[in-house]
């Protein structure tokens, strides 16, 4: 039976790493694999991100820290198999991996310094080289959207989507028009254009900073419709929790949105968001979402990469 040794990254709050965290080697054992998970007793509590990180730096170093300790303390079995939960972040791990490599390595990405906008983003030239670096030391990486694989360039990437959150849904009285829940950064909002819809055009958009799932969730599914303004996304999860609490996302056609979303929850410019605002502020009852969002990847997600890494599937786009 072969081992999985999983290196998680540090579970932020409200970011889709803290339920991978667990959920990952919880599928990996349902599966019939042995797992590893290295550092898990490094982290006695999640901390909430700060100063707009994605993760509290020094709880993230002290993880990594403790990751690598027990790592090279073990000793490896023939078929062990290492995965990274996410190579966009490769931080201090990846590093060891050019002196204790198992023979079989995978790791998930989700998103690369080129993502214009980026809290990365201006260190571009020394990031992205590390990051591809490490992309090179693993057989396959699976990645969330054809719009971010063809961006990377990498030749050993799979498009996987990720996985339907393992949360509690809801199907609150609508309450709200509607809702942005995108980090207030130039990468995740044009202000210009939700200053244009709000301001000049009276659709008044509704903002709540959510400290836990329960209340993120709730909070959209008393929307009747999330305002999407991105410049720069990987895989959209704001789109599938959306969907999931019968709130209607509208998206610009940009990114993996049309790759997620049927052609009427894309606009094209802000005269055709308008239209589409227009048309839905006058309905009586919004129409069902749970259909705007059918791909076979997300629902088989776990089983797929599970299938690749056991060596039961070609690893050249078996999906």
């Amino acid at each position: 039976m072969s081992r999985i040794i999983f290196v998680p990254q540090y579970p932020t709050k409200l970011r889709y790493q803290e339920w991978l965290f667990w959920k990952l080697p919880d599928e990996f054992e349902k599966a019939g694999l042995r797992v590893h998970v290295l550092g898990k007793n490094a982290v006695t509590y999640i901390k909430a991100a700060n100063g707009g990180m994605f993760s509290p730096i020094e709880s993230a170093i002290d993880l990594e820290t403790a990751q690598i300790k027990e790592y090279m303390s073990m000793s490896l079995e023939e078929d062990d198999i290492l995965f990274m939960a996410d190579l966009s972040f490769p931080g201090l791990f990846g590093n060891v991996l050019f002196h204790k490599r198992p023979k079989r390595c995978f790791a998930y990405c989700h998103a690369t310094s080129l993502n214009i906008l980026d809290y990365f983003e201006p260190d571009r030239v020394e990031k992205f080289p590390i990051e591809t670096s490490h992309a090179n030391l693993m057989d396959v990486v699976f990645i969330g959207s054809n719009y971010h694989d063809k961006k990377l360039g990498w030749n050993n990437t799979i498009v996987t989507r990720l996985p339907y959150p393992p949360l509690e849904t809801f199907k609150e009285e609508k309450e709200l028009f509607m809702v942005s829940a995108s980090r207030p950064t130039p990468q995740k909002v044009d202000s210009a254009l939700e200053s244009c819809i709000e301001n000049e055009n009276k659709f008044p958009i509704v903002r709540k900073d959510c400290l836990n799932w329960k209340d993120y969730y709730k909070f959209l599914s008393k929307a009747k419709v999330l305002l999407i303004t991105s410049w720069e996304d990987t895989f959209g999860y704001q789109i599938v929790d959306a969907v999931l609490n019968g709130c209607i996302p509208l998206a610009p056609n940009r990114c993996s949105y049309p790759e997620l979303l049927p052609p009427e929850c894309i606009y094209d410019s802000k005269e055709d968001l308008l239209k589409k605002l227009r048309y839905l502020s006058t309905l009586e009852v919004m129409p069902p979402t749970p259909e705007l969002l059918c791909h076979q990847e997300m629902e088989d997600f776990y089983k797929n990469i599970i299938q690749v890494m056991k060596g039961e599937m070609l690893s050249d786009r078996p999906f």
